[in-house]
């Protein structure tokens, strides 16, 4: 097995994102892709690579997308974050190094900060969310999504 590698998004990737996508479950799909939302806007990125705004990396293991993590935003001082891990690779910690990938980014990038919503059943999201230090303060709009936000602090 080839050690877990992860990379921007770039073109040619296109299979790879597509085949990330066929592969997930009812729930994920429901949480994170709901009517092909999150895949159409990782192969427009992959197409367009317009990295002023967004950026998106992925996951690779055995040269497959294992997961990928995404920041929207990016001429903000606190952007929004997406994360997707494939199923059958969960529990396995990638969650949190795709984050932690994040949050460096964000970090070296001078921004304050990061947040991101998600679906009051997404359980395991939110215990990993709040192990990388985003904090619950709140619900968004209409949808009733929790809200999470992340702050670095003075060091």
């Amino acid at each position: 097995m080839e050690p877990l590698a992860i990379r921007p998004i770039v073109p040619g990737d296109e299979d790879l994102i597509n085949a990330f996508f066929a592969c997930m479950g009812g729930d994920s799909r429901a949480l994170f892709n709901r009517h092909n939302g999150n895949q159409n806007a990782a192969l427009d990125f992959c197409r367009k690579q317009d990295t002023k705004y967004r950026q998106y990396w992925m996951a690779v293991l055995d040269g497959q997308m294992a997961g990928m993590v995404f920041l929207w935003d990016l001429h903000t001082s606190i952007p929004c974050l997406g994360i997707a891990v494939r199923e059958d690779l969960r529990g396995k910690h990638l969650g949190r190094q795709l984050i932690a990938y994040a949050q460096e980014y964000v970090r070296s990038h001078g921004m304050g900060g990061i947040q991101l919503t998600t679906h009051p059943a997404n359980l395991r999201g939110q215990s990993l969310y709040e192990t990388m230090g985003f904090r619950r303060i709140g619900t968004f709009g209409a949808t009733g999504e929790w809200f999470y936000l992340f702050r670095f602090t003075n060091d």
